[in-house]
């Protein structure tokens, strides 16, 4: 009688196993792709606030980005993304912040929301 509970147990449990593998498959199938957006990484407060950008600008937006001011980018689709750190690998985040007020190519996840865009953001390189 044991081995047959035991065997009943087993069972449910792998089944229970099985199943929740296929769930998270179809939901990671269903994640959108990342998409490549080249631009200029902006600080957000200062180019909010009086449309500081560019070269000039670089050096105040890389300290604004360290001390924590948000960051975004002015993409050439002419939209502005908010920029998110990927909550699994922050590390190509935290090289976006160092690149502020530069033209960089980014590979992420787009998202937007009443209005606001929003770039997850997974590899960021220098153009």
């Amino acid at each position: 009688m044991r081995k047959s509970v035991a065997a009943v147990v087993l069972s449910l449990s792998l089944a229970l196993c099985v199943l929740a593998g296929a769930s998270f498959a179809a939901e990671k199938a269903a994640a959108p792709s990342d998409v490549t957006l080249t631009g200029e990484i902006l600080d957000l407060a200062c180019y909010i606030a009086h449309g500081a950008k560019g070269p000039e600008h670089a050096v105040c937006a890389v300290k604004c980005a360290e001390m924590g001011q948000p960051i975004g980018l002015a993409a050439s689709d002419g939209k502005v993304y908010l920029l998110l750190a990927d909550h699994a690998d922050s590390s190509a985040f935290t090289k976006a912040k160092s690149m502020a007020g530069k033209k960089v190519e980014i590979k992420g996840e787009v998202a937007a929301k009443d209005g606001m865009n929003a770039l997850t953001v997974h590899a960021v390189q220098s153009v």
